[in-house]
């Protein structure tokens, strides 16, 4: 490379990522610490209806004596506001609100917000710096970290987006005791992932303390929540935009997961509910082409059951429209998949060549469970 020339391919900086309880109240403090000198053309928090009647008073009043809160945008709580029609309002709202470069976007809610929240920032003047406050064990352990950002198009989901990570993430484990049952549930979909394709022992880890998380005992969940933050970092330092294999990893039980997603009546089902059916059909379409053994299959099974999670699909959706949503989906490479299999417990193997009738049955295994 010639004197003064710039990879422009290299990394991003690394996210500041915090994990304490009651973190949430000094809020304010963090974000200054980290997003200096930023944030002087002006902070607009983004967060949804739901999370903002809990969380976005004490949040601007963690910001006294740092950075001025501008503003405060809710969106509609759910999936539908992945959308560009909510994008276009938000624009609308940051030129309402004088957003210059050197402002700074607040994230706090789950994936919808930090996906929505994330890809405004990274679009707005073509990129401004933005932070995320998770407030959801999905977003928490997943979405909120490695700089993915995006929307829904009617054409599938999370089809325009940009990498762009948030300087910092702060996580409070408290703000998961005012979350529905079924989205902590949920949420454990990722980690179970996260174990499953780097880990035996994190794997066994969650079926030794399925109670404990149930229970959301606060060590129990800053242990889960700091395991699985330290795998998602180290897999995105290796791979920051998916080039080289590895961050492929994390989109196991996804390719089948976001087609039911899609799919499904109005996003009727959690993400991280659709990501545990298509772990579990991952694992049995790995099984049916001899590269995992049936005893992974079933300890994943019993695993979710425990947990609460789907292991079978209750009302069913044509294999056509699956499939259809299977090769429309970000993933794929020209025409072809790119599936993540299973080898055992922590070891990934990626594939192009998986006949179609072998994942037809292992999709009709969620709606016919053998």
């Amino acid at each position: 490379m010639s004197a003064g020339a710039r990879d422009v391919t290299s990394s991003p900086e690394p996210s500041v990522i915090q994990v304490r309880p009651g973190i949430l109240d000094q809020m304010g403090s963090g974000v200054a610490a980290v997003s200096s000198p930023t944030g002087r053309g002006g902070v607009v928090i983004v967060t949804d209806e739901t999370v903002g009647g809990l969380y976005a008073d004490r949040v601007c009043a963690s910001f006294v004596n740092q950075l001025a809160v501008s503003s405060v945008y809710r969106i509609p709580p759910g999936e539908g506001s992945k959308s560009l029609a909510q994008l276009s309002v938000i624009y609308d709202f940051f030129a309402a609100h004088r957003i210059a470069r050197d402002g700074l976007i607040v994230a706090l809610g789950g994936g919808v917000v930090s996906d929505l929240a994330g890809f405004a920032a990274a679009t707005w003047m073509r990129g401004i710096p933005w932070v995320a406050l998770p407030t959801t064990l999905e977003a928490q352990i997943d979405a909120g970290i490695g700089g993915k950002t995006a929307i829904n198009i009617r054409g599938g989901k999370n089809l325009v987006g940009a990498f762009h990570r948030p300087r910092a993430v702060l996580i409070d484990p408290t703000c998961l005791r005012t979350l529905d049952p079924r989205d902590i549930r949920a949420g454990l979909a990722e980690s179970i992932k996260h174990a499953l394709i780097t880990s035996e022992g994190f794997f066994a880890w969650h079926e030794q303390h399925v109670d404990a998380i149930l229970a959301l005992d606060e060590v129990t969940l800053v242990e889960l929540i700091e395991r699985n933050v330290r795998i998602k970092t180290a897999i995105v330092e290796r791979d920051p935009f998916e080039q080289t294999g590895d961050r492929m990893t994390l989109n196991f039980g996804h390719t089948i997961g976001h087609a039911i997603e899609a799919c499904a009546d109005d996003y009727a089902l959690r993400h991280g509910e659709c990501v545990a059916m298509g772990m579990l059909a991952a694992c049995r379409l790995s099984n049916a082409m001899g590269l995992l053994d049936r005893g992974v299959v079933d300890r994943l099974r019993s695993l979710l059951e425990r947990f609460g999670l789907p292991t079978r699909l209750e009302q069913a959706i044509a294999f056509d429209r699956i499939m259809d949503a299977i090769t429309r989906d970000k993933k794929a490479r020209g025409k072809q998949v790119q599936w993540v299999l299973l080898e055992a417990i922590g070891q990934t193997h990626m594939s192009t060549e998986v006949d179609e009738r072998a994942v037809r049955e292992a999709y009709e295994s969620l709606i016919h469970p053998t």
